[in-house]
């Protein structure tokens, strides 16, 4: 079920905030005589760790703290860690305890970690939301849960989304106001229903620009910073390359960057890249970078808060929710080069 590396504990979450055991011991604990900034940090590290409470949690005696559950699956670690983030600091503000499962295994694992540790509420993330087995072994099981951007949001079950592919749309109008024609495209994995509307997204906005996309400017990528690497070079190698490239999330736009400058192209003079999501390295890399904000961390803490409810728990309060979302302007994109945009 979790992945096989060994888990982090309290001192490593200690030594990365750069802060003692102690401090770790009483921000974890929810206690209140610590400083927010030094809360924030420990918070992040532990997240940043996927520091989580499955072994404790596991032996709770019965009447001891509730537990969230969080499911996560996806190739993305600046994803996960967003996710986690947004989980912990709502379970730890509510007096809950936290679990994150990382589902590699079956579906029979995820049920015997339901089972063991009885949580009062699960948060399904990408593309676990999607699972029509995990979905009816959760409703078999009558327990609550909310999903994450899943593919079709409907009043059945709870979700929190963000509208993906309008986001997608308003990225590449930002690009083709910029001058660029020959815009890249790099998908997000096939597996994830976001994928598809992202694309869809972009394939709007360049139709109502009056532009038929050029199938060599699309690439198929995995939502991991190598597949966005693999398709980079593919693009950025043609004869006649693109002038923007937009990739389905931060990870694979920053490769985008990194074959870019291997290649001698200067971005964004040469080549404009955005992405999507606004992860930790966007803000990081050289240049930074321009982006859809959705807001992974608020979105998973909002679920987190649906769970405890007392309007969601009896069942009445099932409606998706819609979160907003926005482009960040940064320095990756700029007007096309007059040289590559046609």
């Amino acid at each position: 079920m979790n992945s096989p590396r060994q888990r982090a504990t309290m001192i490593d979450v200690a030594k990365d905030a750069g802060v003692s055991f102690k401090t770790v011991s009483r921000v974890l604990n929810g206690e209140s005589n610590v400083r927010e900034e030094t809360r924030q940090l420990v918070m992040s590290a532990a997240a940043r760790l996927n520091y989580t409470l499955n072994a404790a949690a596991r032996n709770l005696r019965v009447g001891g703290p509730q537990i969230i559950s969080l499911l996560v699956q996806n190739p993305s670690r600046s994803y996960i860690e967003s996710a986690h983030l947004g989980a912990l600091q709502r379970c730890h503000k509510i007096g809950m305890r936290l679990i994150m499962e990382e589902c590699e295994g079956g579906l029979a694992e995820i049920e015997a970690m339901i089972i063991n540790s009885s949580p009062v509420g699960i948060v399904v993330t990408p593309p676990l939301c999607d699972d029509p087995e995990l979905i009816k072994m959760l409703d078999d099981k009558k327990r609550r849960y909310v999903l994450i951007a899943p593919c079709n949001p409907d009043s059945a079950r709870a979700s929190i989304n963000i509208n993906d592919e309008i986001a997608a749309q308003e990225m590449t109008q930002h690009l083709l106001s910029l001058g660029h024609k020959r815009i890249g495209f790099i998908k997000g994995h096939p597996d994830h229903s976001v994928s598809a509307k992202r694309y869809k997204g972009y394939s709007n906005a360049m139709k109502a620009a009056g532009i038929d996309i050029d199938p060599q400017l699309i690439e198929q990528g995995q939502f991991s910073w190598a597949s966005g690497l693999a398709c980079a070079e593919k693009l950025l190698d043609l004869p006649s390359r693109p002038s923007a490239v937009f990739a389905s999330n931060d990870d694979m736009a920053a490769a985008v960057i990194a074959a870019a400058y291997r290649r001698n192209i200067h971005v964004p003079n040469d080549l404009s890249v955005v992405g999507f999501d606004n992860m930790q390295v966007a803000a990081v890399i050289s240049p930074q970078l321009t982006t859809v904000n959705q807001p992974i961390a608020n979105m998973v803490s909002e679920a987190v808060g649906l769970l405890t409810d007392q309007t969601f728990q009896s069942g009445v309060r099932s409606k998706p929710i819609f979160l907003d979302h926005h482009l960040v302007i940064r320095e990756s994109a700029a007007p096309a080069n007059a040289k590559v945009a046609t």
